[in-house]
């Protein structure tokens, strides 16, 4: 059998362009009162950084993904070795050590390193069928632990947390037994009192409190929920119109062109601004696990429900903080969210999908 290219996936790459250029307007209008000049903010990196997610997104879904499989392990030790490396090389911003300063370009490697992980794990699952065993569970569990692990000592517990539908999306599909879930869900209730007391750092226990109640620190921790939520009511069904939202226009609402960009959209663009960019997440989510079902092998199959739950995983944590049913813990809004590393990362990730749909098996 061998791989043969029958079209280029381009319905997988209009979703992601579609989510970019709203992005970039986004942005555009989330830093307008800083940078009044689009064509020399961030909006205009924004831009530059989508169309490098398209030429990588071009280039990986027209290699044969079995080729990525075999060099999945490579990039994964490469991977590992580049987050290792990264607290004793980097210098912390924000609190984290995260990323590599290459003069005015920040990479953040926990990015690509998500596509990397789901590459390694759809590599061990689909190298060894049948049934999650607990051996097996153990040793995938290694996979997509370590990368977390190395992560959250940077610390960025936000982007290490992403990793967990991930692990629980291909263990599903792997056919791990029900109990088994069971097994792990009392586990991680008996280890919640030990993380609170003895892992979790005050800051981040704020964020966990203010969830159930943001007016006991309004000027503190609770000013990000208190600030998003003012802005998504304030867009009503229409919105304010773009450029006109006072959250963002007037600096109340800090990370709006980051971690809280759905919350400017909501304010500008109103109901149906947010309806149209989730009906865009939902639709390029349904094909990606509609890919995963018309894959003809099982690497196939587990990398495009690898990607799926793992991006669905983002959106669904960008959400709830910016409505506050979730802390605030960093996860940006994938595609639509300023930031280069995570743009390109999230183009490398549905190349691999690209790839999967666009090849075909037939007979050598």
């Amino acid at each position: 059998m061998r791989w043969q290219r029958s079209d280029d996936d381009l319905g997988t790459l209009a979703h992601l362009v579609v989510l970019g250029l709203v992005g970039v307007v986004a942005v555009a209008s989330a830093t307008h009162a800083r940078h009044p000049d689009p064509w020399t903010g961030p909006a205009a990196r924004q831009a530059a950084w989508l169309l490098i997610g398209i030429a990588v997104y071009w280039i990986v879904q027209r290699i044969d993904y079995h080729d990525w499989a075999d060099n999945a392990w490579l990039l994964y030790g490469a991977g590992l070795v580049t987050l290792a490396l990264l607290p004793l090389v980097a210098r912390p911003i924000a609190g984290a050590r995260s990323w590599f300063e290459l003069g005015p370009v920040r990479l953040q490697p926990s990015e690509p390193m998500k596509a990397i992980t789901v590459l390694a794990a759809a590599a061990y699952l689909s190298g060894a069928p049948g049934k999650l065993g607990f051996g097996r569970l153990v040793r995938l569990a290694l996979i997509v632990g370590a990368p977390v692990v190395l992560i959250a000592l940077q610390p960025d517990l936000g982007t290490a947390l992403t990793y967990g539908p991930l692990f629980l999306g291909v263990a599903w599909l792997a056919g791990i037994r029900p109990r088994v879930l069971v097994s792990l869900a009392l586990v991680a209730a008996l280890a919640a009192p030990v993380a609170w007391f003895f892992v979790l750092k005050p800051y981040q226990k704020e964020r966990i409190l203010t969830v159930f109640d943001a007016s006991r620190d309004p000027s503190g921790t609770g000013y990000q929920v208190i600030q998003s939520r003012i802005a998504v009511g304030s867009g009503g069904v229409t919105g304010k119109g773009l450029f006109r939202g006072s959250q963002s226009r007037l600096d109340f609402l800090p990370a709006r062109e980051t971690d809280f960009i759905l919350a400017v959209i909501a304010e500008e663009t109103g109901f149906v601004g947010v309806l149209f960019v989730l009906g865009v997440y939902l639709s390029l989510l349904l094909r990606t696990f509609r890919t995963a079902a018309l894959a003809q092998d099982h690497l196939g199959t587990f990398l495009a429900v690898g990607v799926g739950s793992l991006w669905a995983g983002e959106i669904f944590i960008n959400l709830g903080m910016v409505t506050g049913v979730l802390p605030t813990i960093g996860v940006p809004l994938p595609v639509l969210s300023y930031g280069g590393s995570a743009m390109v990362a999230t183009f490398l990730a549905f190349g691999l999908v690209g790839s999967v749909r666009a090849g075909r098996f037939v007979n050598a």
